[in-house]
């Protein structure tokens, strides 16, 4: 979409630090307030990203069956919270309680899951904060690299991952703490003009997909997170480093698997004519002591580059600083800088934490993609 087509769209902190459910907000899709139980026997369940689905036959007063569509997290985020791909079985019997889907169609959010016995699963918690899983060991130092930079993946013959942010949008520094829930839809839509120095038709296009609950949101289309949200998306970021190539390799983990590339052998920027835009742009980085400076440019406008849904233009210029001030930490600084959504350069940043011992998950997102027709939004 142009420049001209967005600004046509625009007219008419408390931070969950825990990643939000796979890839959308769930607002968009579910009400809150209107609850509903049911009792039933599974028919079905599919174990599949972006989320886990499991298929309840419920007897109505007359003896009829309905067969209604249960939807939980992504598999990863469910098997922290004690599932398995064996919690469910066909024929089980079950309690369900949860949200009606806002379309009205038999379809629900799952909350609690109660089989006969007693017992019961629940499904993550995505409103409040959370710790990495840390080892209980003293922070390590910074690991470094035969090049005497930090290491920004993990060391060689040792497993782990970034993930955890410590933000759930893009928010200018200055702004104060600004309420939103992991998926940077705002409690109060009057703080949308504190969130960054927007242009009039930007403010406007931004509040329109707050209203909307974020029904809109590119990822729920399976495309990439790209720009500093693959920094805040689900299911973490790997870095793969290559000094011998001169390049760096940005991996995400809630994406599709998709990746980034920064190069560090000092080739220039291409121009805005030069090169077709793209999810993640065209970067070029180079050490500053201990924090890798990137720079980048050649940025889609199809994609939303921080969650919340900031919008921004082919005109963008980011400038990245990482840093590992210690084992457990990755400090992430942008500088964001178009001028065609925003009236001057600002700054946001946070911290993503270390996940030992362990690979990022396959995450592919079209999978079983059933969530697009239900998000109504408001």
């Amino acid at each position: 979409m142009r420049l001209h087509a967005l600004r046509w769209l625009a007219i008419g902190v408390y931070v969950a630090a825990l990643p939000a459910w796979a890839h959308h907000e769930l607002s968009a899709e579910f009400d809150e307030k209107k609850t509903v139980t049911l009792r039933g026997t599974v028919s079905k369940f599919e174990w599949n990203n972006p989320h886990v689905y499991f298929f309840v036959d419920v007897r109505d007063a007359r003896g009829g069956l309905t067969n209604w569509a249960l939807e939980l997290a992504s598999p990863s985020e469910l098997k922290r919270s004690g599932w398995t791909r064996e919690s469910l079985h066909v024929g089980d019997s079950v309690t369900v309680e949860g949200s009606l889907a806002r379309d009205g169609s038999k379809l629900a959010e799952a909350k609690t899951v109660t089989l006969v016995g007693g017992k019961k699963l629940s499904a993550p918690i995505t409103e409040a904060p959370a710790a990495a899983p840390r080892s209980g060991q003293p922070a390590k130092p910074t690991p470094m690299g035969p090049d005497g930079h930090p290491r920004l993946g993990p060391v060689p013959g040792e497993k782990g991952y970034w993930a955890y942010p410590s933000a759930a949008s893009l928010v200018e520094s200055t702004a104060g703490t600004i309420r939103m829930n992991a998926n940077g839809l705002l409690a109060n839509l009057a703080d949308a003009g504190k969130v960054a120095p927007f242009q009039p038709w930007a403010r406007g296009l931004y509040e329109y997909r707050q209203r909307v609950l974020l029904k809109d949101d590119p990822m729920v289309s399976c495309l990439p997170p790209g720009g500093p949200r693959m920094m805040m998306a689900p299911h973490g970021v790997q870095f793969l480093e290559q000094p011998d190539r001169q390049r760096i390799f940005v991996m995400s983990g809630g994406g599709n698997r998709n990746w980034r590339l920064i190069n560090l052998d000092g080739r220039p920027l291409p121009g805005i004519e030069d090169e077709s835009p793209t999810y993640f742009g065209y970067s070029t980085g180079k050490w500053e002591g201990a924090t890798l400076v990137v720079d980048s440019v050649g940025y889609a406008e199809r994609f939303w580059f921080s969650n919340g849904g900031l919008p921004h233009t082919e005109h963008l210029k980011l400038t990245e600083r990482f840093s590992r001030p210690d084992f457990n930490t990755l400090k992430y600084e942008v500088t964001v800088d178009d001028d065609g959504a925003y009236t001057r350069p600002w700054t946001s940043g946070w911290t993503l934490e270390w996940v030992p011992n362990e690979e990022i998950e396959q995450y592919f997102c079209q999978d079983n993609p059933l969530d697009e027709p239900h998000l109504v939004g408001k």
